[in-house]
């Protein structure tokens, strides 16, 4: 499975960087991916690690701000890892999946979610399939929050 996953990522222009132990990294519209690397050959995940430190906000607002991103954006999940925030797609692989038009949605997706958080959850949580729209560039390459308060519920 690993070799397939490999050649699909290949046949789809990306060079894979193995980061021992952890799995392959790769780059795509100015984020850093991580294809994680495991034994379960039924599990597929793909992270963009740390996209948003800890630090830079107070704690409650940093885990409403995950707990914003869980619940509005489809298909993506967001954990803290070492400090920071980062977003995953996880998916059970069922049968022979096409790599090559499976690959390009997870990444799509998780793009979104980062678009979502620098925008501070304004843009619609559509978690929209059309590669135009999922692809288009952040001008805010430094996942600042502004203002968190645009990311909490109107109660």
């Amino acid at each position: 499975m690993k070799e397939k996953i490999l050649n699909a990522f290949k046949n789809l222009g990306f060079e894979m960087e193995n980061m021992e132990g952890l799995g392959y990294g790769f780059n795509y519209e100015g984020l850093h991916y991580l294809w994680v690397n495991n034994d379960d050959e039924e599990f597929l995940s793909i992270a963009i690690p740390a996209v948003f430190d800890k630090s830079d906000v107070d704690e409650l607002d940093f885990y409403k701000i995950i707990e914003k991103l869980n619940s509005t954006l489809k298909y993506v999940k967001v954990n803290e890892l070492s400090n920071s925030m980062w977003i995953f797609y996880e998916r059970e692989m069922v049968g022979e999946e096409d790599f090559d038009k499976l690959l390009p949605k997870m990444i799509l997706h998780l793009e979104h979610a980062v678009r979502f958080l620098r925008n501070g959850g304004e843009e619609a949580a559509s978690g929209n399939d059309d590669e135009e729209t999922a692809s288009e560039d952040s001008e805010d390459d430094d996942c600042i929050i502004e203002d968190v308060d645009l990311l909490s519920d109107n109660d």
